[in-house]
């Protein structure tokens, strides 16, 4: 590995990329709200730059679409759902799921610029998804080889990180703070692959070390050897599994970047259906609960023990290669996603 005028060059070749090549708002999915908050009015909040507006048509499927009116910029969130369409507070103007508008009052037809961004969009286990593109590059994730209808989930617990989505992420490759901030000791060589396309993964067999409350409670009544596999989508959307042998963790880390440069971190846990009809329903949400609990207080610490970490090309060194390969590929994510696109079409 050698230091170049703009940052560190692995020794397959790979050079640390400019901060200037990481998208703002990468291409990927993220969590705009849960189900709930989309039942029989429509649901608004800011996301990046933008403000996006979420409602419900006819048939019951989620629509998430730009909030903004075209004609006077009124906030469609504060509208009404009026059959497949939903109505500006301000003038009436009526948008359909394809954002295209289909009523103005008062005038023939709707002017052409009478359009709103629509998102695509999935709900699932209680949480409404959007992809932040005009189609997405890749399906909304999940546990690879598993089933999402085998598993149920509550709504996530969050905090946010004062660093950029790819300083998040990059913790997936960095091999040296396993041991310093999460109290793993690394049994065997981190291994790191592209399960799939816009997917890169990383796993290793840990000892559990830490003195937290939290590992001290997995090895008194779990066990103190876990097997990780993290697996990065789209650079933001973190699919997480931890095996101690019969037990088992499943949960995502979604990364949504602010305006401000820092990143909301949302944290939403899992656990198998079968549970419900072993030990009932009420049992199956208090383990959930304590799920919840446990692995956000877990990544919370991490958060709140660093200070604000930022990306220096140049600060990089010999023992930061797995993080430099994986700045690279997250670096040109969107070049990729153009590229599939247009192969598409």
């Amino acid at each position: 590995m050698s230091i170049s005028d703009s940052g560190v060059v692995t020794s397959e070749g790979l050079q640390s990329p400019d901060i200037s090549e990481f998208s703002e708002f990468p291409a990927s999915w993220y969590r705009l709200c849960s189900s709930d908050a989309v039942r029989g009015k429509p649901f608004a909040r800011d996301v990046f730059d933008r403000r996006l507006v979420a409602y419900r048509d006819q048939t019951g499927d989620v629509v998430v679409m730009d909030a903004i009116c075209s004609h006077l910029g009124a906030d469609l969130g504060l509208g009404n759902v009026v059959g497949d369409c939903i109505e500006c507070p301000f003038h009436g103007w009526k948008y359909g799921s394809d954002g295209r508008c289909r009523e103005v009052p008062c005038a023939t037809s709707p002017p052409d610029f009478a359009a709103q961004r629509v998102f695509p969009c999935e709900e699932r286990h209680g949480s409404v998804y959007f992809f932040n593109g005009p189609e997405p590059t890749f399906p909304l994730p999940f546990f690879l080889d598993e089933a999402p209808q085998d598993y149920c989930s509550i709504d996530p617990r969050g905090f946010t990180a004062p660093c950029s989505w790819y300083m998040v992420n990059a913790h997936a490759f960095d091999v040296q703070h396993f041991l310093s901030v999460h109290g793993r000791r690394l049994l065997e060589p981190l291994e790191v692959d592209t399960p799939a396309p816009f997917a890169r993964r990383s796993s290793y067999l840990a000892e559990v070390l830490g003195e937290n409350y939290y590992d001290r409670i997995l090895r008194w009544v779990i066990n103190d050897r876990v097997r990780i596999t993290l697996t990065i989508w789209g650079g933001t959307f973190a699919v997480v599994t931890g095996d101690f042998g019969k037990r088992k963790s499943r949960f995502f880390v979604i990364s949504e970047p602010l305006s401000d440069g820092h990143t909301r971190c949302e944290v939403l846990v899992f656990t198998p259906r079968i549970s419900s009809r072993i030990v009932g329903p009420v049992a199956e949400r208090l383990m959930l609960h304590i799920r919840r609990w446990l692995t956000t207080a877990y990544l919370r610490d991490e958060n709140s023990g660093l200070g604000s970490p930022s990306y220096n090309p140049l600060s990089l060194t010999e023992n930061d290669h797995e993080m430099v390969k994986y700045f690279q590929w997250a670096a040109k994510l969107n070049s990729n996603q153009d590229n599939q696109r247009c192969k598409r079409h």
